[in-house]
């Protein structure tokens, strides 16, 4: 009894059949570990709205030396609740329940709060809002001066370099307001990476 013979496959099917075979084939490489494959967690060390803020207001052209330090006396300041501003405004944050702790026009505030990070924290980073101006600092090092006029939600936003981190940080800022609202609130967060 006489076959037919078998058809053969188009070359570029064959071909790519044939590659796919081979993919499957090959072993993951060691390269891929778990340890190298593990996931960052994002961690937030200082929320909006957090309490235990340190705080003095005073007027704009009051030079305060070495407030942002760390072994600057705070102990006479009073002790508030971010968010800080007025709740009269055309923002959305000048409102009862973002504006914490009253901040008085054409005025600055200095601000100081201790933020504790572990030490495999990466990627330290200060986020918020104010209105008008701010200078923040960690550990006594200037990181930003933000001019965001009114309104400029998120304008503070700064990635802390390592060499100035440590596992008990002072954040300290300097707000300025030129007048018809204020408000100033921030959160620091980082990276952790999880364990294997």
């Amino acid at each position: 009894m006489f076959r037919k013979p078998l058809r053969s496959l188009p070359a570029d099917l064959a071909a790519a059949s044939l590659l796919a075979m081979m993919a499957l084939s090959v072993a993951t490489p060691a390269s891929a570990s778990p340890s190298e494959n593990r996931r960052a967690t994002n961690v937030t060390a200082l929320d909006y709205n957090s309490t235990g803020w340190r705080f003095l207001q005073v007027p704009a052209t009051t030079d305060v030396p070495e407030f942002a330090g760390r072994y600057f006396d705070d102990s006479a300041w009073s002790t508030g609740q971010a968010g800080f501003g007025t709740t009269n405004g055309t923002c959305s944050w000048n409102n009862s329940i973002k504006v914490k702790t009253p901040w008085a026009l054409n005025s600055d505030i200095l601000l100081r709060h201790w933020v504790h990070l572990p030490r495999d924290a990466q990627e330290v980073r200060i986020q918020g809002t104010v209105d008008n101006d701010a200078q923040v600092y960690l550990n006594g090092q200037l990181l930003q001066t933000v001019k965001s006029g009114n309104c400029n939600a998120g304008a503070i936003d700064v990635v802390v370099p390592a060499k100035y981190l440590d596992c008990n940080n002072l954040l300290a800022i300097r707000g300025h307001d030129y007048g018809v609202a204020s408000y100033l609130d921030v959160r620091v967060t980082y990276v952790k990476p999880s364990p294997a």
